[in-house]
Formats: structure tokens, C-alpha cells, sequence
């Protein structure tokens, strides 16, 4: 399986969705996380198409910034375990049946703010594995 995390600075613009785009024909990436993609969940709706990843899931982000996103193929089955403001926790079963976690985080970016980001991420640390 192959599985890609970028922050993507905004897929507002041609560059950034030229990159993601030969990113995917040249890997053929299965589950995608991207962060900081300032799009709303509509917007993104027509990346899952473009890239090939038929499902998904989005935290939009607050204001002008932020936001991420996971994307996969058919064939992987996620199931969405938690998701907050900075981060989406997932269960992953792959064709196989193989079964693990992924977690994709977007931290906070102020200083002050940084341990929001690190107390929620030991809270799920605590969590007890799936059955």
C-alpha cells in the first residue's frame, strides 16, 4: 500500500494541483492525507474524482487557512475513528484484510497554542487498540 501525507499550502492554485495530480499518476498513491488544503469539502469533491480516490473524508478549516482531508482508493475499506481540529484518526483494512491505524495531523501553528495539538494526540495515544 502506498500512502502519501503532504501539506499542500492551498490547492487554490495551478502549480499545487499540477504536483498532486503527476503525483498520482507517477505513485498511484492508495490512501492520500492533505493538509492545510484551505478548500471547503465541496471544492475538494472534485479532487477524489481527479486523482482516482473515490472516497473521502474533510475537516474544513477555520477561516481563511487550514483544512485537510484523506483520500483512497476502492479497495481499502477506512472507518473514521475520531477527527478534531487538528488531526483525523482512521482504521484501515487493506485488500488483504491486513488491519492498522493511520493518523493524520495538522498541529496547531501557534507557539502558544502547540500543546492543544500534543494534548489531544497523547489522548489518543490512551486509546485502547480496536478489538
Amino acid at each position: 500500500m502506498k500512502i502519501v501525507a503532504w501539506n499542500c499550502r492551498g490547492l487554490g492554485n495551478r502549480s499545487a494541483v499540477r504536483g498532486l495530480l503527476e503525483l498520482q499518476k507517477s505513485e498511484g498513491v492508495d490512501l492520500l492525507f492533505l493538509s492545510e488544503t484551505k478548500l471547503d469539502k465541496r471544492r475538494l469533491e472534485r479532487f477524489r474524482w481527479m486523482l482516482g480516490l473515490t472516497n473521502m473524508l474533510v475537516r474544513e478549516g477555520e477561516g481563511q487557512g487550514g483544512g485537510f482531508a484523506v483520500f483512497w482508493r476502492r479497495g481499502v475499506n477506512v472507518s473514521l475513528r475520531s477527527m478534531s481540529q487538528y488531526y483525523i484518526d482512521v482504521d484501515v483494512k487493506d485488500d488483504d484484510g491486513f488491519e492498522w491505524r493511520f493518523t493524520g495531523v495538522y498541529g496547531e501553528s501557534k507557539g502558544d497554542l502547540k500543546y492543544c495539538t500534543w494534548q489531544q494526540l497523547q489522548g489518543l495515544y490512551a486509546e485502547p487498540a480496536k478489538p
